[in-house]
């Protein structure tokens, strides 16, 4: 598998076992992120920041294909090429 083929698939792993919406709770356990943190993403002023998602009375909804998308433009090499089972220590 080249570096591409990597980097465009490894989000796959992560959201395998989630159905096509995603709750906050969701994304929370997804991105190892606080679920404040979470809807700090989908109400950002930032449009290259947000998360996409929509809110359906007083509960957010986050389609999978579309934090795949964000998973994949957000990326930085250390996050798309390992693991989340990896053991890191401190790197001094």
């Amino acid at each position: 598998m080249d570096e591409t083929t990597a980097l465009v698939a490894w989000p796959d792993s992560m959201l395998g076992r989630y159905g096509d919406m995603l709750s906050v709770a969701d994304v929370s356990r997804v991105l190892n992120l606080e679920p404040r943190n979470v809807r700090c993403l989908l109400t950002s002023t930032d449009s290259a920041t947000r998360l996409p998602g929509v809110k359906i009375g007083k509960s957010w909804r986050i389609a999978r294909d579309q934090l795949r998308i964000y998973l994949i433009f957000h990326h930085n090499e250390d996050s798309a090429l390992s693991s989340p089972n990896d053991e890191r220590g401190p790197t001094s």
